[in-house]
Order: structure tokens, then C-alpha cells, then sequence
């Protein structure tokens, strides 16, 4: 549908699947996953497992997380229980283990089915009664030189996250850097008068959701995105925020939901700290003529 105005309308996006990872473990993701179009470079408190407060019982895994480092360290005990109710014939204290990368993961070895992983930011993310300190960074698409959706794991190659990559390691050695990968759906929100024009056009819009997700749309929810939270490393890189009108999109306001709570996360960057659910609202993009 050709429509170059629609003035009546709002545009709605929301987070509909989120998934966080650090970089080095994007390959828990099928090979084949791509349904993520924005991701978001973080950076969060530096997360360990006290090696000498790991015990084993018959079903569960009890360890102190070490959240942080100096003088900004906590620690919370965690009870593991995946490995019961996931998979009852796996016996974890019948198999040895090793960490990886660290302290953020135990891998169990020797059984038939193949090594298991406990990856300790996602336990941390769906165990912790607290939410992880999530300080936004940079904003980008997940999308090749041919405009391809990119497999989660090729997010590394995309030379602007390598640039960021390598500045956060260099810049804040206390930190982590975790990617928030969003995936996004999209519907119109009705603005109209009595006028039989509107009610027309309303109605040619309704007869065929949901709202196709296209690149002009994801361009408009990054941009509002970026001028909400207005992100460090975006503006170092591109030294100017782009404007929602820039996304060639006509609609009288664009608003984004981005649900953290979901992932037990507690967004915000040094401009702007995301309250639970709130609508980010880039109105008045144009006058109707």
C-alpha cells in the first residue's frame, strides 16, 4: 500500500523476543536464528562464580555470584535447579566440570549426550532477585552490506561493533560487554477524525496485519532509540543523532516498548535511565497537508 502521508496514524514497535549474551557466546544461538534486527552494545558489572562456595546437591547447585569488582563488589547466593527439571536423567555430581571464559560458565563433561553448559549470565538474569545494572552503549542493526538479517554470531564482523568492541575493553577494564539483541514487531495506532477519507484508509490499513516490519519502520524505532538514551558510542562514531524524519517515514508519532523487566535487566545510559514499560514517543514527525 502506497500511502506517501499518513499524518492519522502512530507507529507502535515493540520488543517482541530479547536475548542477551556476551559477545564471545553468541554461538548458543542456532546457526540459522535471525530473527533479531537491532541489537545493543551494554556494558554491565563484571559477573564470577566463587569457585570455593560451589556445592553440589542431589538436585540442585548452590554458588555465590561475585557481582562487580573493587570496592563496588556484591555477592549473592544462587540455588540451580535447571539441570532436575530440564533433564531428570542427567546426575550432575556424578560428572566433572570446567570453567570457561573464566568463572562465567560451568561446563559438565563425559556425558553421552555431549557437554553441558550453566552460562552464568543467563542464570543470573532469570535467578537473581536483583536487576543487573544494564548501561546502554551503542544502538545498531543486525543487517548485512545487502540489507540480509545476520546471524547472531556474524554481529562480530560489523566493523562499527568491533570499533566499540575494542574501545569498552580499553576504556572500562571494570565492566563487561554483554549484547541485548531485540527483536521487533510493529502496528499502526489509530489518530483520526469523523472524516470519511480517514475512515477509509483506516480501514484498507486494518484488513492486512500485522504492520509488515520493513526497513524504513526499524529505522524509525532505532532512531527513536538513539534519541531517548542517546548512547555514548553513538554519538563518538556519528557525532550527530538522526532525526525521525530521516527514516522517510510520515506518521504523526513513533513509539517503542522495549519491556526490560522481562529479562530481569534495568536499562538506562549516562543521558537517560528506562523506567519499567515505558513508551518512548518521538511525536509530530509531520503537519497533514
Amino acid at each position: 500500500m502506497n500511502i506517501k502521508y499518513m499524518p492519522d496514524y502512530g507507529l507502535q514497535t515493540w520488543a517482541y523476543h530479547l536475548s542477551m549474551s556476551y559477545p564471545f557466546d553468541l554461538d548458543y544461538l542456532s546457526p540459522d536464528d535471525r530473527r533479531y534486527n537491532i541489537y545493543v552494545a551494554t556494558l554491565i558489572p563484571k559477573l564470577n562464580i566463587d569457585e570455593d562456595s560451589v556445592q553440589f546437591f542431589e538436585n540442585y547447585i548452590r554458588f555465590d555470584v561475585i557481582v562487580g569488582t573493587g570496592e563496588h563488589t556484591s555477592r549473592e547466593a544462587l540455588d540451580i535447579s535447571i539441570f532436575s527439571d530440564d533433564m531428570p536423567e542427567f546426575d550432575h555430581r556424578k560428572f566433572e566440570f570446567e570453567y570457561e571464559q573464566p568463572r562465567k560458565a560451568m561446563v559438565f563433561t563425559g556425558w553421552e549426550k555431549g557437554p553441558l553448559e550453566l552460562n552464568l549470565l543467563h542464570i543470573y538474569r532469570e535467578d537473581s532477585k536483583y536487576y543487573l545494572d544494564t548501561e546502554i552503549v551503542y544502538i545498531g542493526q543486525a543487517f548485512g552490506e545487502t540489507g540480509e538479517r545476520l546471524p547472531a554470531e556474524e554481529l562480530m564482523s560489523d566493523p562499527m561493533l568491533q570499533k566499540v568492541e575494542a574501545d569498552l575493553l580499553r576504556e572500562y577494564p571494570e565492566k563487561d560487554l554483554a549484547l541485548l539483541l531485540l527483536e521487533f514487531k510493529s502496528q499502526l495506532l489509530e489518530e483520526i477524525d469523523s472524516e470519511d477519507e480517514d475512515l477509509v484508509q483506516l480501514q484498507e490499513i486494518t484488513e492486512n496485519p500485522p504492520l509488515e516490519l520493513n526497513n524504513q519502520i526499524l529505522d524509525a524505532t532505532q532512531t527513536a532509540l538513539i534519541n531517548y538514551f542517546k548512547p555514548e558510542y553513538n554519538k563518538k562514531l556519528n557525532n550527530d543523532f538522526p532525526s525521525i524524519e530521516d527514516s522517510g517515514l510520515h506518521y504523526r508519532s513513533v513509539t517503542v516498548q522495549v519491556h526490560p523487566d522481562i529479562m530481569g535487566l534495568k536499562l538506562f545510559s549516562k543521558e537517560k535511565t528506562y523506567l519499567s514499560n515505558e513508551r518512548i514517543v518521538s511525536p509530530l514527525l509531520h503537519s497533514k497537508i
